[in-house]
This record gives C-alpha cells, sequence and structure tokens, in this order.
C-alpha cells in the first residue's frame, strides 16, 4: 500500500472518530417513572431515596423543597444539571442546564452523547434506591 493511501485511510478513521466522540443526541428526560415500591413511602422517603441515589451516582444532591431536588454532575470541565421533581408515586429527570462542552442546543433538544450516559447512571441509582422502599 502506498504511502499516500494509508495516509487518507488514517485520515478518515480520524475524522470519523473525533465526529463520533463529539456526536449529538436529542437530550434523555425521564418523565413520570413509576415508584415500585413494596410500601407506600412518604414524600420525605421518596426525596431521602432520590438522594441517596444520586450521591451514588456521584451528583451533588441540592433539595430546594420537598418534591424538589436540583442534581448537579461535575466530570472533568463539564457540568451537568437537572430537575428532579417526584411525588410519592413517581418521579421525573429533565434536563436544566449544562457548560458550553456539552453543546446543548435547545431549539433542536440535542446535547453531547456523553450526558445520556450519566443521566441514565442517575436514573438506574435512584430507581434503585426508591424502589426498595
Amino acid at each position: 500500500m502506498h504511502a499516500s493511501s494509508r495516509l487518507l485511510i488514517w485520515s478518515f478513521v480520524a475524522i470519523t472518530i473525533g465526529a463520533c466522540a463529539s456526536a449529538q443526541v436529542p437530550v434523555r428526560n425521564f418523565s413520570a417513572v413509576p415508584i415500585a415500591a413494596k410500601s407506600t413511602p412518604t414524600l420525605d422517603d421518596v426525596g431521602k431515596a432520590i438522594v441517596k441515589g444520586g450521591i451514588s451516582a456521584g451528583w451533588q444532591m441540592s433539595e430546594i423543597k420537598p418534591g424538589h431536588i436540583i442534581a448537579t454532575y461535575r466530570i472533568r470541565r463539564h457540568i451537568a444539571v437537572v430537575d428532579v421533581t417526584y411525588t410519592s408515586a413517581t418521579y421525573n429527570l429533565t434536563f436544566k442546564s449544562g457548560d458550553e462542552g456539552l453543546k446543548y442546543d435547545n431549539q433542536a433538544q440535542t446535547i453531547h452523547q456523553n450526558y445520556n450516559g450519566w443521566v441514565e447512571n442517575l436514573e438506574l441509582l435512584i430507581r434503585s434506591h426508591v424502589d426498595v422502599l
């Protein structure tokens, strides 16, 4: 294989990998996720379980008022902020804001693909904590 062919192939690979690393995807929100608790938890029980789940996922959890928590995730130089609203029966995770590096597009409702992995992990760990109430 000629050097110019190899250079062309490696250039294509580098461009493809670079494009994938910053791919924009639809923002992942979670709405009306049911709490499958064995008992009927109080609003306070659910809030405490959500905080524990968020902390175990590496998020900073700040209770604004009963039924509303702000979750903040800091990784390297990125910051993602999620509104967590809840009742004793369901909860919601909704994108609130993010730094420039997340490339959030309000009109298209897209964001850097890594954000969805972070919020999916948050939801999984919250669910694991609220479902055992």
